[in-house]
């Protein structure tokens, strides 16, 4: 967020909110309004500027993240176990709401969303479009699941 930025630029927060507003600074809206940027433009952001990049923002090649958002803890325990088993180079993250999910997405931009439609509050379309709608996000596979008509989850999913 702002802080951790601002200790980092040893600058205050208002001076990297103004960074932000006037386009210098790469920064995303998390669903609660809050300003957080990426690591990877933090880093880009420093280096342009001859200001120190901290070792935590130079990460060589990370691991490719999947996230499972369900409401049903039984559905996120099987599918994360099953993936972990076949694909253990991947780190399996859950949630087990929409607005859970929105967070940890601004946190690990995952790779492969593995997403419930029928989520109670902020339902798997809306979570589907902040996805699609977040450029950081839009190399972002998503796997719909539902228990809902498969006709009607299609249709609304493509929207």
């Amino acid at each position: 967020g702002t802080h951790a930025a601002a200790e980092i630029c040893q600058v205050t927060p208002p001076t990297i909110v103004r960074w932000m507003e006037e386009g210098h600074l790469p920064f995303f809206a998390t669903l609660g309004g809050h300003r957080r940027v990426w690591d990877k433009d933090l880093a880009a952001f420093l280096e342009a500027r001859n200001m120190p990049v901290p070792e935590e923002l130079k990460s060589p090649q990370r691991t490719k993240q999947i996230l499972i958002v369900d409401d049903e803890d039984q559905v996120r325990r099987v599918v994360k176990r099953t993936l972990q088993k076949f694909h253990s180079e991947f780190e399996v993250h859950e949630a087990a709401d929409g607005y859970e999910a929105g967070h940890k997405m601004a946190l690990l931009a995952p790779s492969l969303v593995i997403l419930d439609i029928k989520l109670p509050g902020l339902d798997g379309y809306h979570v589907c479009k902040m996805i699609r709608s977040d450029p950081r996000l839009k190399s972002a596979k998503i796997l719909a699941i539902s228990g809902q008509d498969a006709d009607e989850s299609k249709e609304r999913s493509l929207a």
